[in-house]
């Protein structure tokens, strides 16, 4: 029997297999062709930063609208923005916050124009009423919030709450008095010609309104239920009054259907020796 050598040969691989001893791929193109391409991705990358910060998108100019009180420097400078500031750095949010923590400013909004123009608009409180606290007014808008202290008498209606003292009135803040508030609402039912004039306003401790005009005449309008149908009697009211000349004239107007008047009429001046 005769010994017989086996020969031994590597199978070969399967169809996708790989070889241990494959050539990793190469690319065909140039290696100087794919440096200038990755040049020019950068170089363009870069561009596109230095255009965006160029002056171009820069603010240019601010402009504000919408405010009354408060000028147009007072407002910018609150908002922190300047000219030549990069658009992207501004945060409208931000901006929305530093304007409205003013007391005057009820609501703000920014709007950013590619061209390089910042709007700021802002909607101001109007001041509806004053109340005297610590010797100075106060000024409040319709919602009782704190616009502002002076010394000399507003223009708007004086209010007062009787046996009601605000432990504190801090400016932008709405007064913690709902006594006061309710006056300043009330304020609002009075004839525009009436408040143009000059009115007080005064609450007692059972809540009843009563109003002083500018020439004297007391009008007691009732409680705060149904006061809005006794205020709209009171034009009508008053013009009666001023025709027939009554000095020291007081109303009543709490009732409904009814009108109580009290007074004299005027001592007339023509003819009259002194």
């Amino acid at each position: 029997m005769t010994n017989a050598r086996v020969a031994a040969y590597p199978l070969t691989s399967s169809v996708g297999g790989r070889s241990p001893h494959a050539v990793p791929y190469r690319s065909s193109q140039p290696v100087s062709i794919r440096c200038v391409r990755f040049a020019a991705v950068m170089a363009a990358l870069i561009a596109a930063v230095a255009f965006v910060q160029s002056s171009f998108f820069r603010i240019s100019l601010i402009t504000v609208h919408g405010a009354g009180h408060l000028s147009d420097d007072e407002i910018i400078a609150r908002s922190d923005l300047y000219r030549g500031q990069p658009l992207n750095s501004i945060r409208p949010a931000d901006v929305v916050g530093r304007l409205t923590a003013l007391p005057w400013i009820a609501a703000a909004r920014v709007q950013v124009i590619p061209t390089g123009r910042v709007d700021l608009l802002v909607d101001e409180r109007v001041p509806r009423a004053a109340m005297l606290f610590r010797h100075k007014y106060v000024l409040l808008d319709s919602g009782g919030v704190a616009l502002e202290g002076a010394f000399n008498p507003p223009s708007v209606p004086l209010i007062s709450v009787e046996g009601m003292t605000p432990p504190w009135v801090r400016l932008g803040d709405r007064v913690p008095s709902r006594g006061v508030r309710d006056a300043v609402r009330a304020v609002a039912l009075l004839p525009p010609e009436e408040i143009a004039r000059g009115v007080r306003l005064h609450v007692d401790r059972a809540g009843a309104v009563i109003v002083t005009t500018a020439d004297g005449v007391t009008v007691l309008l009732g409680s705060p239920r149904g006061l809005g149908g006794r205020a709209a009697m009171l034009a009508q009211v008053l013009a009666a009054i001023r025709r027939q000349h009554l000095r020291r004239a007081s109303v009543d107007l709490r009732f409904a259907g009814s009108v109580i008047l009290r007074g004299q009429p005027a001592a007339l001046s023509r003819g009259v020796r002194r």
